[in-house]
C-alpha cells in the first residue's frame, strides 16, 4: 500500500495560503487506515479539484450517487440536482474531503463536463485483493470468483480460493439474481464499496453479472425499455433491449401476456430484430383486454446457451398497466378503515394530472405532485385527487402548470402514497402552462385529522388530502415549534390546528396571532399531516380592515366563482362557508322575483358547489335573459353577482 509522505497539517498549511481549493489526485485524496480500514485522508475537509470519467450514474443506488475513475483511483460525489452524466461523461469535480459511511467522497461538489468519452476500463482484481485493499474503494473493479450462495435478490457471495466477497444488490438497480445459482462462475463489475467496515461489491446494472466468464459467456440482458409506458388499449407496445455475447447471439424474443395482475392469460412470443450494434426491438401488437401487459426477454447464444432477464423468468416478468387510472381511484381510502394504504397499493398503473408542486418545490429534485384536471364530480372537490411522484433518476425537471402522464407502480412510504415511474423514460410531458387546479378550501381541523370517524366524530379525514393542493380558511397562528415550523387554526382552538412546514426560508416569520391564509400542497410526515408553503406566495397575512368585496376573506364566507358565465344550459355556483352557519342561495329573475332555491340549510364550515341546470322550482326550464344569485349566510353575508342565460 502506498504511504503518505506529507502530513494533514502541511496540507491545511497550504490550503490556508492558497485560498482555494487544491488539485490533487485521487490517488493522494483516497486513504484508509491499511489495519482498521477507517478513511484518513489527509486533505479531510479540504477543498479539493480531481479529473475523471463517470461510470455510476444518479439513479443507479438512489438519486444522487455517482462514481467518478480518474487516472490514479475512484471516488463517489453526491449531487441529485445535476443532470446530463452518463456512462463515460468525462468531468472535473470541485468538494470538499470528508467521509460517509466509512467511505471518503467529495461533499458539496460542483460539477463541470468536460468531454464524453467510453465507460472507463475495469481493473481485475480477485477476492482476496479487493477484500485486503482498502485503498481500492471507489475504484471500478473486474473480479471473478464462484457463487458460493445466494440470498433471494438482495445478495450473493463470490468465493475464489479461501477468500469470499460479498456483492450486494440494491433494489434500485433492477437486477435480478433469478439465474445466479450456487456453482455458477461469475465475472462482476463494480465499484468497491464499503459496508459496516468490509468491502463489498455493488454491481450497478444486469450487464455487470456475466456468467461463464473464461469460456463461451452466457449471453446478457440489460437496459429493458419500452417506447412508451403509458399505453392504451389499442396501442403496441415496443420493447427495446441491449444484448450482449461473447461470440454472437442466435435469436432474441419478448414473451408477453394480458393480466389484470391476479388471473394472467397465456404466454406469446415476438421476435426481436437487431437494430444496430447489440440493440433489439421487438413490438406487442395492441388491442390488449386487461389492465396490464407482463413481458420478459429470452435470448440464446451461438452455443445454445439461453437466458431470460428476469433471470427467474416466467415466474418473474416486468409490467407495463395498460389504460388511465384516475388518482382519485389510486389514492381514495374509506374513512372508517383501519389503514389510509392506497387503494391501488403494489399495483401498476398509469395516472395523468397537472403538476401543482414541481421538481424545485418539493425538496428533492427526485419528487413532484400532480393533481387531476378535474375535480371529482362524486365529492365536488379534489378530496383524494393529488399524489407524490418519486422518479429516482431525477433525470429531468418538472414546473408548476406541466401536463404529464406516466407509468409505474403505487406504492406507500412512511405512511406516504407514492407514484414510482418504471423510469425516466415513463413520464411523459404532454403540454405546459396549464392552469393549476383550483384549490380546494379546506378547514385546518379536517386537513390535519389522522383519526376514524368513530374517534372524533365527523366522519372527515386528512388522508383525503394528502398531496392535495389546498387552501386554509383564515387561521391563527397560535404556535410555534421551532425549525421554522408552526402551528395554525381557523378556529383558534389547539385542537383543530394544522403544522406548517416551508421547505425552504421564507420572507414570512410566523407571529403568534397572526390571521394567515395559506395555499399549497399537503403531506404527511413524522406521523403528521402538513401544510407545506413552497414560496412567499403561498402565505397571504389576513387583514379584515383591508377587504375590498373579497368574497373570499369575508369572516363568515362568500362566491368564490360562477361559470361559465354566460352560460348554456347550465352554470357551477362555488361559494365558501368560514364557519358552521345557516345558508341560503336562491336564483333571481329580473324583476325580483324568486325562480329558484338551490340552498336553504345550516351547513358546516367547508368549499360548496351547486349547479343550476337553468330550471324553476316547478321543473320548468327558464328563458334567455338576465338572472341573479343571492347568497347569505348567517346574519354576517349577504351577496348577489349576476349571471346571464344565452339560448
Amino acid at each position: 500500500m502506498k504511504k503518505h509522505l506529507f502530513g494533514a497539517a502541511l496540507v491545511l498549511c497550504l490550503v490556508a495560503i492558497s485560498g482555494m481549493a487544491m488539485a490533487q489526485t485521487i490517488d493522494q485524496i483516497q486513504y484508509y487506515n491499511p489495519e482498521t480500514g477507517a478513511p484518513e485522508s489527509p486533505y479531510d475537509g479540504t477543498q479539493v479539484t480531481v479529473e475523471g470519467t463517470i461510470y455510476v450514474v444518479k439513479g443507479t443506488y438512489n438519486g444522487g450517487t455517482h462514481y467518478m475513475q480518474g487516472a490514479t483511483g475512484g471516488i463517489s460525489f453526491f449531487s441529485s440536482s445535476i443532470t446530463g452524466l452518463d456512462y463515460g461523461t468525462e468531468v472535473e469535480v470541485t468538494g470538499e474531503v470528508s467521509a460517509y459511511a466509512g467511505e471518503i467522497q467529495l461533499a458539496s461538489p460542483s460539477i463541470a463536463m468536460t468531454g464524453q468519452g467510453v465507460e472507463p476500463t475495469p481493473q481485475e482484481k480477485t477476492p482476496e485483493e479487493v477484500l485486503y485493499d482498502y485503498e481500492l474503494i471507489g475504484n471500478f473493479v473486474s473480479v471473478i470468483g464462484e457463487v458460493s450462495s445466494v440470498s433471494g435478490n438482495s445478495r450473493f457471495e463470490l468465493t475464489a480460493g479461501d477468500s469470499t466477497l460479498v456483492c450486494y444488490v440494491d433494489s434500485d438497480t433492477q437486477i435480478n439474481l433469478g439465474d445466479v445459482n450456487v456453482g455458477d462462475t461469475y465475472k462482476v463489475l463494480s465499484p468497491c464499496v464499503v459496508y459496516n467496515g468490509l468491502i463489498e461489491l455493488k454491481p450497478r446494472k444486469q450487464g455487470d453479472l456475466i456468467e461463464n466468464p473464461t469460456g463461451d459467456t452466457a449471453p446478457v440482458i440489460d437496459q429493458i425499455n419500452c417506447a412508451n409506458w403509458v399505453p392504451m388499449a389499442v396501442d403496441p407496445i415496443t420493447v427495446t433491449a441491449v444484448i450482449t455475447d461473447n461470440s454472437a447471439v442466435a435469436s432474441a424474443s419478448v414473451y408477453y401476456r394480458d393480466s389484470d395482475g391476479e388471473t394472467p392469460g397465456s404466454w406469446s412470443s415476438v421476435a426481436m430484430s437487431n437494430t444496430f450494434g447489440d440493440n433489439y426491438s421487438a413490438t406487442i401488437p395492441g388491442g390488449h383486454g386487461s389492465s396490464q401487459v407482463d413481458f420478459y426477454v429470452e435470448a440464446t447464444d451461438d452455443g445454445a446457451q439461453t437466458v431470460t432477464n428476469p433471470g427467474d423468468a416466467p415466474a418473474g416478468f416486468l409490467s407495463v398497466a395498460v389504460g388511465i387510472t384516475t388518482i382519485y381511484d389510486m389514492q381514495y381510502a374509506h374513512p372508517d378503515s383501519v389503514s389510509g394504504a392506497a387503494a391501488y397499493y403494489g399495483k401498476f398503473l398509469n395516472i395523468r394530472g397537472v403538476v401543482t408542486a414541481g421538481t424545485t418545490h418539493v425538496g428533492s429534485p427526485s419528487k413532484f405532485i400532480v393533481q387531476e384536471v378535474d375535480e371529482n364530480p362524486e365529492t365536488n372537490s379534489y378530496a383524494f385527487g393529488g399524489v407524490l411522484v418519486y422518479e429516482g433518476t431525477a433525470a429531468y425537471s418538472y414546473y408548476q402548470g406541466d401536463l404529464v402522464e406516466m407509468g409505474g407502480i403505487c406504492d406507500e412510504y412512511n405512511n406516504l402514497t407514492e407514484m414510482i415511474p418504471h423510469n425516466a423514460n415513463a413520464v411523459n410531458l404532454l403540454d405546459f402552462s396549464q392552469d393549476l387546479p383550483e384549490a380546494s378550501r379546506v378547514s385546518t381541523r379536517d386537513l390535519a385529522d389522522d383519526s376514524l370517524a368513530d374517534v372524533d366524530g365527523n366522519g372527515r379525514m386528512g388522508e383525503a388530502w394528502e398531496s392535495v393542493w389546498v387552501e386554509t380558511f383564515p387561521a391563527t397562528v397560535v404556535d410555534t415549534l421551532g425549525y421554522g415550523e408552526y402551528i395554525i387554526s381557523d378556529t383558534g382552538a389547539r385542537a383543530d390546528s394544522l403544522v406548517v412546514n416551508p421547505i425552504t426560508e421564507l420572507t414570512y416569520l410566523p407571529i403568534i396571532n397572526d390571521v394567515l391564509v395559506i395555499t399549497s400542497y399537503m403531506e404527511y410526515s413524522y406521523g403528521d399531516f402538513q401544510i407545506v408553503p413552497t414560496s412567499d406566495e403561498s402565505i397571504v397575512i389576513y387583514d379584515p380592515s383591508s377587504v375590498d368585496d373579497t368574497p373570499v376573506m369575508m369572516s363568515a364566507g362568500g362566491f368564490r366563482s360562477i361559470a361559465p358565465n354566460p352560460f348554456n344550459p347550465s352554470t357551477t355556483i362555488k361559494f365558501a362557508v368560514n364557519r358552521d352557519n345557516l345558508v341560503q342561495l336562491n336564483v333571481y329573475n329580473i324583476r325580483g322575483e324568486k325562480v329558484r332555491t338551490l340552498v336553504q340549510d345550516n351547513l358546516p364550515m367547508n368549499e360548496y358547489t351547486f349547479v343550476w341546470d337553468g330550471k324553476a322550482d316547478n321543473g320548468q326550464t327558464v328563458s334567455s335573459g338576465h338572472y341573479f344569485a343571492r347568497l347569505r349566510i348567517g346574519a354576517e353575508v349577504v351577496q348577489v353577482r349576476k349571471m346571464a342565460l344565452i339560448k
